[in-house]
């Protein structure tokens, strides 16, 4: 998967219209703030589920996977929620089968995302 695609451009343009038309306000305060939220959490994240998955702990494993796929999803990030959502799914069945599998996309993906956002946001930023 290129880096290009990691984002769905239908949800970005879609926070651009809740800014009722004002797209000054949406670019920069919506869109880019939960950007920049997510950024900041991303590590976090990551770092919890990289230790759940070391302890094969499933309660934290649907957690930590729902709370990246509610965010990963708000900000276009389809591909990776859709990934959260079938760990979130495993944590969820306690049978952590195949989880690892899942986790090494994500973690893989997750390396990609902070140049993809960044580039979005300097894009966002200009426009």
């Amino acid at each position: 998967m290129s880096t290009t695609s990691l984002l769905d451009e239908e949800i970005i343009n879609s926070m651009k219209e809740l800014g009722n038309g004002d797209e000054e306000f949406s670019n920069r305060l919506l869109i880019v703030q939960l950007m920049s939220v997510y950024l900041d959490n991303l590590q976090e994240r990551i770092k919890e589920l990289t230790l759940a998955m070391q302890n094969s702990d499933a309660a934290i494993i649907e957690r930590s996977a729902h709370t990246l796929k509610s965010s990963s999803r708000l900000i276009g990030l389809v591909s990776l929620s859709e990934d959260c959502q079938l760990l979130e799914d495993i944590g969820f069945s306690k049978k952590l089968d195949g989880a690892q599998d899942i986790f090494n996309r994500i973690d893989s993906t997750c390396k990609k995302v902070p140049e993809v956002l960044k580039n979005k946001i300097k894009e966002l930023e200009a426009s």
